[in-house]
């Protein structure tokens, strides 16, 4: 009995050893969502098991973006060429410095667009960027539009996205701008042909040579005729003279 009292309050003398925290768990790692550069994973099945794709590269190269003329009206052609992205609708953003943008969406990767503030009714132009109609039926500058010409920052997204400037279609155009002959305060000519290139047509006849040299006389413009008209008199003169010689001699031998 003594000995199990020792050991009994040898048991109790002894220092605690502190407990052991089991190991911590392993935290669970949520994987990192697989990018492409700035693109989605077209396909995440194929992600590796670690979580992380191999670096691939993405970008979206614009391959046309010019101004051409539908008929009479503005229109942007364009081809973009996605890379890392099986993404096939394009979407369009026309920026204003000054005001909300213009975001055309669920377009192809390649085609034509009318420019922003040209409406088309029927196959027929009815408006024009930059032109506003008055009640009369002329046209006078300025609208809304204004800010996509002469040239516009257009962005182009697939995703990733790519931006660039397109330059509205020249001033010589057909599809630029209202007819001339609506343009308000503008007098128009249209009735005026231009006068045809003669030397160039083969079709004008040749004209006889003594017209044509009382042509290059007329046409000398600017030159002093007096030399010619002194010299033109002298010449009446002398004839007279001349004229008069054999009539004084019959006169004599009378």
């Amino acid at each position: 009995m003594l000995i199990g009292l020792v050991a009994a309050a040898a048991a109790v003398l002894a220092p605690v050893a502190p407990a052991l925290a089991a190991p911590a768990a392993p935290a669970a790692v949520s994987a990192p969502a697989v990018t492409i550069g700035d693109c989605e994973n077209p396909n995440p099945a194929d992600t590796p098991a670690d979580g992380y794709a191999p670096p691939t590269r993405c970008e979206l190269g614009i391959a046309r973006a010019e101004a051409v003329c539908l008929a009479a009206a503005p229109a942007l052609s364009y081809a973009v060429e996605p890379v890392g992205t099986s993404n096939t609708t394009l979407t369009i953003t026309w920026h204003n410095p000054g005001g909300g943008d213009l975001v055309q969406s669920g377009l192809p990767l390649s085609g034509q667009v009318y420019w922003p503030g040209t409406v088309v009714v029927d196959g027929v132009v009815t408006d024009w960027p930059g032109w506003t109609q008055l009640p009369d039926g002329s046209w006078s500058q300025h609208d809304a539009y204004d800010y996509t010409r002469p040239q516009v920052e257009v962005t182009f997204e697939v995703n990733p996205s790519a931006t660039t400037v397109v330059s509205y279609p020249p001033e010589s155009a057909v599809c630029a701008n209202p007819p001339q002959a609506l343009v308000a305060g503008v007098v128009t000519t249209s009735e005026v042909l231009a006068a045809p290139d003669l030397a160039a047509s083969s079709d004008v006849a040749a004209a006889p040579e003594d017209v044509r040299a009382a042509s290059a006389v007329l046409a000398v413009t600017g030159a002093n005729s007096t030399p010619l008209l002194v010299a033109a008199g002298l010449m009446l003169l002398a004839g007279g003279a001349l004229a008069a010689i054999p009539v004084r001699r019959r006169h004599r031998a009378g």
